[in-house]
């Protein structure tokens, strides 16, 4: 797989197409995948195979932020203080990503994505559910160590291939059937998190949306319904941080740091 002859720039579209990968793993929200760093060079893309009927990760308490503990005091309007009120202050459990954790998920399908300096290109391995997903000649043995061939991959030296692009053919790939929109959301996720979190954690998922959705694949159409509401939902959120900043208790709090 190394190639001593690769072009100069290919060096410089793997560490762009890395940091690209980097970028996605700090996104959370997706309803049939997540994304998790495991170093510089490698995520995993965890590829749920029944997202209605599979607990998300654990959530666990972490410290209250000024907003809840004073929200008697907040002068706002009664939709602005429901929002806050409504979204706890909750962070998620880290995803164990060793190969031995990997190896052991039952309910995900986990896809080791790579950008290894020594291979100039980007591939991508499959970590479990091989028997099932790969598809061998009577007289072939199953190499659990070789590489998924994915179309995205293979045209990466000759094309412009994204993070996504090969998220979309993954997922395509190891659900059947195919989901009608591979980065649907899960919005109660959303739901969860702090005000301040939720502004943040909706304006990067746009983002991403917004590239993706560029890309024109056969679940646009879709992809720009969910822009359209989590656009409103980020707004909503900007507005209700917005008025609490705005509040006579906030500028206390701010003096008082």
């Amino acid at each position: 797989m190394a190639d001593d002859n690769a072009a100069p720039g290919e060096m410089t579209r793997l560490n762009q197409f890395m940091a690209d990968c980097m970028s996605v793993g700090a996104l959370r929200g997706f309803k049939h995948f997540s994304v998790y760093i495991r170093s510089r060079e490698e995520i995993v893309l965890r590829v749920l195979k029944d997202p209605d009927n599979t607990p998300r990760s654990d959530l666990v308490p972490v410290c209250s932020s000024a907003i809840y503990d004073r929200m008697d005091r907040v002068h706002a309007s009664d939709e602005t203080k429901h929002v806050i009120s409504n979204a706890r202050n909750r962070m998620e459990r880290p995803f164990d990503v060793s190969d031995a954790s990997l190896e052991a998920d039952t309910e995900g399908i986990n896809f080791l994505i790579a950008g290894y300096q020594r291979y100039r290109c980007p591939y991508v391995w499959l970590r479990t559910d091989h028997t099932s997903l790969v598809q061998l000649r009577p007289d072939e043995a199953l190499d659990c160590d070789a590489p998924v061939e994915l179309n995205t991959v293979n045209c990466w030296r000759n094309y412009d291939i994204r993070p996504w692009d090969v998220i979309v053919e993954i997922v395509c790939y190891a659900l059947d059937p195919w989901p009608e929109n591979p980065f649907a959301l899960d919005y109660a996720y959303f739901e969860k998190l702090t005000v301040e979190e939720r502004v943040v954690a909706t304006g990067a998922m746009l983002e991403f949306l917004r590239r993706a959705y560029l890309r024109r694949y056969f679940c646009s159409e879709i992809l720009l319904e969910d822009i359209k509401r989590l656009q409103h939902q980020h707004f909503h959120c900007l507005n209700a941080l917005r008025e609490y900043q705005q509040s006579t208790v906030f500028r206390e709090t701010v003096s008082n740091i």
